[in-house]
């Protein structure tokens, strides 16, 4: 007959199991946006509007397209964007993470991802309404800029799923 130890061991073994499985039972699909230039896996619902843009903005862009899952508990998004003259990417980049009002950055890092002129990525803390982590890369190619966001519960462990679909995001050819 197995001690207590082995026993409260096992049960314990199987609690974290369990955890690392729903982790990763969400049910991950492979979307592409041939149009926008992209490919992501989303894990839920997505939903697919034109981004609304001032009159300001409209000077600047060709088009703009959001995609975006919502749990309430987490935000999964791309934004996509043609612009008809190059892109300002650190602008671009740095009022994107800075509207997800983080109170602290915990990392801003160059990133290569193939076919990207260049990349970005930014993480933060005590976002939104304080209660929630950041997570976005922001990358450009051509006279396209892109924004993968993710947006989370600081206590709920989204943090394996929110990168799961930030690493997931790659540019293809129209």
């Amino acid at each position: 007959m197995p001690s207590h130890r082995v026993c409260l061991l096992m049960s314990c073994l199987v609690f974290l199991l369990a955890g690392v499985i729903d982790a990763h039972a969400q049910s991950w699909k492979k979307h592409r946006y041939v149009t926008d230039g992209f490919e992501v896996e989303f894990s839920g619902d997505v939903q697919v509007k034109p981004t609304t843009l001032s009159a300001e903005t409209k000077k600047k862009v060709v088009r703009a397209t959001d995609y975006m899952q919502d749990s309430g508990s987490y935000v999964y998004a791309v934004a996509a964007s043609l612009n008809k003259e190059g892109v300002n990417f650190d602008g671009g980049a740095t009022a994107s993470f800075a509207a997800l009002k983080c109170k602290t950055t915990t990392g801003d890092t160059p990133m290569t991802l193939p076919g990207a002129g260049r990349g970005r990525e930014f993480r933060g803390v005590d976002c939104h309404d304080g209660t929630m982590r950041a997570e976005s890369r922001y990358y450009t190619t051509g006279k396209w800029f892109y924004q993968v966001i993710t947006l989370f519960k600081k206590d709920g462990g989204g943090e394996k799923a929110a990168r799961y679909f930030l690493q997931s995001f790659k540019l293809i050819k129209k």
